[in-house]
């Protein structure tokens, strides 16, 4: 079965699995103290058509990715750019896109000031950790994440962990925020047609756990335990949109997964 043969069941199984919980829980329309989109680490290399410039906020957000110089793709507009924990188990989502924040997190510990970094939370109920260290791939305009989500718990427990950004390519396509989107099983991208433009793929590395690409038809950050309610009717879609990332399963009590994914332009 491909990717997009696939797809579908994974969709139905979320949307099944996460019926009852969008009629009790919804995602705050409040934004916490906590969402910051200011970069705290700034890191370049490279030069010409390998030049990489990202930053990362406290939080271990992604708000800022220009690539070749001058061709800024996340900051602009709104920046919208992180994490999100749906816990089936509990029905409770934890999220971080930078410029909203669930309000649900304890205060992130940051290891080191140069790559590798590495930025750890633990959601304030202590159930979960997610360690994300960051590094770049300058022979391939990438920024590199690896992330390891931990069931702090003596039970097990169903998640789903979402990496998701407001791909603005290109200055935000010269200022109308509108970009093609396309995706497959591994990746999901946003991209101008045209000499002298780029586009941003959000690249999952294979691993052994369940997880599916997606787009959405708007820049608006997914539900976490719903992530595919705004995927398009077809695809490439051309508007202002966005692309994320889901993997998912069970952690045994005090398991954890690690998974790796990027940013890379092309």
């Amino acid at each position: 079965m491909n990717a997009k043969q696939l797809l579908p069941f994974v969709v139905v199984l979320l949307l099944a699995a996460t019926a009852v919980s969008q009629q009790k829980t919804r995602v705050p329309d409040s934004i916490s103290p906590d969402a910051t989109t200011t970069c705290k680490f700034t890191f370049t290399s490279g030069s010409g058509p390998n030049y990489l410039k990202f930053c990362l906020t406290v939080n271990g957000n992604v708000a800022e990715l220009m690539s070749p110089n001058g061709e800024e793709h996340i900051r602009e507009g709104t920046v919208l750019e992180g994490y999100g924990i749906c816990d089936f188990t509990s029905l409770t989502r934890y999220y971080d896109w930078s410029a909203e924040d669930s309000g649900n997190w304890q205060p992130p510990a940051v290891i080191g000031a140069k790559l590798p970094l590495t930025i750890k939370r633990t959601t304030s109920d202590g159930i979960w950790t997610l360690t994300q260290v960051f590094n770049h791939n300058t022979a391939d305009p990438a920024v590199t994440m690896t992330m390891t989500l931990k069931n702090n718990t003596a039970a097990s427990r169903d998640f789903a962990l979402v990496r998701y950004a407001d791909i603005d390519a290109n200055n935000a396509n010269g200022g109308n925020f509108n970009n093609w989107f396309d995706f497959d099983h591994e990746s999901a991208w946003g991209y101008n047609n045209g000499f002298n433009l780029f586009g941003v793929m959000l690249y999952s590395v294979p691993i052994g756990s369940p997880h599916f690409a997606f787009i959405q038809n708007t820049a608006d950050a997914p539900d976490p335990c719903s992530p595919v309610a705004n995927l398009p009717s077809s695809n490439p879609w051309f508007g202002d949109g966005s692309v994320g990332h889901d993997w998912n399963g069970t952690l045994g009590d005090g398991k954890s997964v690690t998974i790796g994914a990027e940013y890379r332009r092309f």
